[in-house]
């Protein structure tokens, strides 16, 4: 057939011709098998009809394509029109009668006719065919959606549990993000609550991240999707992060996200924080985003709940804190008990792997009065160089935490306990007592991001009591040192004039005796006589000059030492090296004594047998103490020692008493031209701990 031949033929068809009768007809047979089709508007149903008439007059020209999107037409219908596969079926094979209705004898039996109806009963069979398949799938999916629902109505339960059964922030916070991965089926939940500028977001939570470093890092409210969530108040969603993240809506997710979805957390119309979710396969829709708003809601309520009461706890326990130290004020007046108070109290309410008391002297200097690190108790600092964070809290009044991370020079900071870590997070109270700044507190975390807004609030509030009771407690001291003082210069005096005087006219009367005995076997037991004689008058001189200058009073063991090998220097014109730890455990007090006094020894016999010889001091602490002291003068023959207080070494006797009463032993070792070294060893005794 030619093309005008085919064209003619199309016209001539009888669905052509009598269009509006045949639609008529299959409406009305359609209104009669399905009561659907009476709910149909008439209009709709027209154009329904339209479709299938237009589709068989389509299919007399062969066109197969047709008929597949008449089919896709038929599938969409069922959700469009909200069809049944049954009324759709019934719907179409109402065609028949149409035709037998609308269309006379001799057209209903035409060619062109029967091909129509053939094709129309071709388009059922196979409509048919595929209904079973497209209702099992779209049973599939509705199940599937259902399924998707409960799960998230359950998790939506979960977090109305939280709300009112939780009321520990972490745990609440950890429900939130665990349950809100579930939820959405996520690959990671973030959670983010402003800070108190509400210009930056700060990571709180997480699940499902791989970053767990990310822990605490600050997001710009003004140039992130979390942000414009945030100030926008309503959810936001990015289908494709890379592509649709401009230079002013930064994401901070990983790197390996396609999509997020973002809910505001808000509280009484105001918003406290972001949610975000994101994935990696797949995309999110509005209805998402509805959900993931109420979860978000409900969340934002069990956040605010949790906070109030740790606000209220908070509060009881600072009221605590205040009781505490307050009793500690009207109990005791020791400061060694008042800083270890302190210390306790501080180790209750927050992270404080190490701690420091500064206190401002009257010459402007700053002693670390306090040094604690890892439970173990350090030697007390005079004149040390604080970093200029503390110096800024003290002199603006007002508490300060100090990031390791983000301080300048903090490589430079100078150390005070333990050498082998470093602190990552400082919080620093000043003490101010009136209109005077007497000091500082601080407490230190060997953790990043230890410290928040509320620790800042705990830590002055002991700041301001501690400064009462250390103030109270300096002050009795230094009217107790004042007592103290005169008593001992009237002991020295006494000392003095008695003690010492009499062993000089001791010294004296000896001298002459023995100037006549020259030849006499009382010789040598005059001149062993004189011999203790001089070393009492020794003795008694440094108990005179200890008495009043009492070295280990207000110095700690370290300087002590350094006094004593200053003026050893200026006496003699030679050098004394020190080769201590950079901090020194805090040891008890007889232990520092006995040290002390070992050394104080050594560099008296190095006066009075090497005088021009250089002089090393090693203190080393392990398990035991081991402080040395050592010179290259001459030396002696050792085996002069079993005779020793014939030959004026009578001082290494009462060294090795002093050592032995420790536990410990004295060791001396010398040989003619070689110079001397002088150890003693005792156990480390438990130090003072924070514990």
């Amino acid at each position: 057939m030619t093309e005008p031949e085919a064209e003619t033929s199309f016209e001539n068809h009888p669905l052509v011709r009598h269009r509006d009768a045949v639609a008529a007809a299959w409406r009305d047979v359609a209104w009669d098998v399905s009561p659907a089709y009476q709910r149909m508007s008439q209009s709709v149903l027209r154009d329904r009809i339209g479709e299938v008439i237009d589709a068989l007059i389509e299919s007399t020209r062969g066109d197969a394509a047709t008929e597949r999107r008449f089919l896709a037409r038929l599938e969409r219908a069922i959700d469009r029109d909200h069809m049944g596969v049954d009324d759709l079926l019934a719907g179409l094979m109402g065609g028949c009668d149409a035709f037998d209705r609308g269309l006379n004898p001799a057209d209903r039996h035409s060619p062109a006719m029967i091909e129509s109806e053939r094709v129309l009963r071709r388009l059922v069979r196979e409509f048919a065919s595929t209904a079973l398949s497209l209702i099992t799938g779209k049973l599939e999916t509705k199940a599937a959606a259902e399924a998707t629902s409960r799960a998230r109505l359950l998790a939506l339960q979960r977090v109305g549990a939280a709300v009112t059964s939780s009321l520990a922030v972490e745990a609440t916070l950890q429900t939130i993000v665990t349950e809100a991965a579930t939820l959405m089926n996520g690959a990671t939940a973030r959670l983010r609550l402003a800070d108190e500028s509400g210009q930056e977001l700060r990571l709180i939570a997480s699940s499902g991240d791989p970053d767990d470093a990310l822990s605490g890092t600050l997001a710009p409210v003004e140039t992130t999707l979390a942000g414009r969530c945030y100030r926008s108040g309503r959810p936001v969603i990015s289908n494709d992060v890379v592509a649709g993240t401009g230079a002013k809506d930064r994401v901070e997710q990983p790197r390996w996200t396609v999509s997020l979805l973002s809910a505001p957390l808000r509280v009484r119309g105001e918003s406290i924080g972001v949610l975000t979710i994101s994935i990696f396969n797949g995309s999110f829709a509005d209805t998402d985003a509805e959900i993931v708003g109420v979860f978000a809601d409900n969340a934002a309520v069990a956040i605010e709940n949790a906070r109030l009461f740790e606000n209220a706890q908070a509060q009881i326990t600072e009221m605590e804190i205040i009781n505490r130290v307050s009793a500690v004020v009207s109990s005791s007046l020791n400061l060694s008990e008042i800083y270890r108070s302190i210390h306790h109290e501080i180790m209750r309410i927050m992270v404080a792997d190490a701690f420091l008391i500064v206190l401002r002297q009257p010459d402007g200097t700053n002693d670390l009065v306090y040094i604690s690190d890892l439970g173990q108790r350090f030697s007390p600092r005079h004149d040390v160089h604080l970093p200029p964070e503390y110096y800024e809290s003290m002199t603006e009044r007002k508490p300060k935490i100090v990031e390791a991370c983000l301080a300048a020079d903090f490589e430079g900071w100078e150390r005070y306990g333990d050498m082998s870590v470093r602190i990552q997070s400082v919080l620093i109270a000043p003490l101010v007592r009136g209109n005077d700044v007497i000091g500082s507190i601080s407490a230190q975390s060997y953790a990043p991001n230890s410290y928040r807004a509320r620790d800042i609030e705990l830590l002055a509030t002991v700041a301001n009591v501690a400064a009462v009771a250390i103030e109270n407690a300096v002050l009795f001291e230094q009217a107790s040192d004042v007592a103290v003082s005169e008593e001992r210069n009237r002991l020295a005096r006494e000392i003095h004039d008695t003690i010492a005087q009499g062993l000089v006219g001791i010294i004296l009367q000896l001298e002459a005796i023995g100037a006549t005995l020259e030849d006499s076997p009382l010789v040598e037991r005059v001149d062993r006589a004189l011999g203790l004689a001089r070393a009492n008058l020794d003795e008694a001189r440094r108990s005179v000059f200890d008495l009043r200058a009492a070295p280990l009073e207000h110095h700690s063991l370290e300087e002590a030492i350094q006094e004593l090998a200053t003026q050893h220097m200026i006496d003699v014109e030679t050098q004394v090296t020190i080769n201590a730890p950079l901090a020194l455990p805090l040891l008890q007090y007889h232990m520092e004594a006995t040290i002390y006094r070992f050394v104080q020894e050594c560099l008296t016999n190095c006066r009075k047998h090497a005088y021009d010889a250089d002089v090393s001091i090693s203190i080393t602490i392990d398990t035991e103490i081991c402080v040395e002291v050592r010179d290259d003068g001459p030396g002696f023959d050792t085996t002069t020692l079993k005779h020793e207080r014939l030959s004026n070494h009578f001082g290494i006797q009462g060294m090795r008493e002093r050592a032995e009463r420790l536990g410990g032993s004295l060791r001396v070792g010398s040989s003619a031209g070689l110079g001397t070294n002088v150890c003693m060893t005792f156990p480390l005794d438990t130090p003072t701990t924070t514990h």
